[in-house]
Formats: structure tokens, C-alpha cells, sequence
């Protein structure tokens, strides 16, 4: 699994395989499935610094919009 973190100060609609779409809050996270990381469209925003993928095992807990950072 894998861990997409927001990293604008504004809520994003993050497309997926399938047609599906992550919706993130203001600086949240959210986690998909490897494979997902490979769409297009993560892609396109990893590129555009809207958002970042972090590899699942990097942290021990499950997924939080966290808002104390």
C-alpha cells in the first residue's frame, strides 16, 4: 500500500484506476494500492508538486487526515 499526501493548502480530487478519484483534505493523507500510484493522473500532480507518494511501510499507523503536523 501506499500513502498520497496533499501538500496544498486547498482539498484535491486525486483520479484512480477505474474512474474512481481520492478525495484529500488540506494537507491529509490517503491510502491506495500500489498499482494506483502508477495512474497517469497521480502522476501528472506527483509532477506538479500537488501532491507526494510515500511507500506504505514508512510510517506505523493507518491512514489520518492528520491536522497537528
Amino acid at each position: 500500500m501506499k500513502t498520497i499526501r496533499n501538500l496544498t493548502s486547498k482539498p484535491l480530487k486525486v483520479p484512480l484506476p477505474r474512474g474512481k478519484m481520492l478525495r484529500l483534505g488540506y494537507k491529509a493523507d490517503g491510502i491506495v494500492q500500489d498499482q494506483a500510484a502508477d495512474h497517469p493522473g497521480v502522476k501528472r500532480m506527483v509532477e506538479s508538486g500537488m501532491i507526494e507518494i510515500l511507500d506504505g511501510s514508512s510510517h506505523g499507523y493507518g491512514p489520518t487526515g492528520r491536522k497537528n503536523r
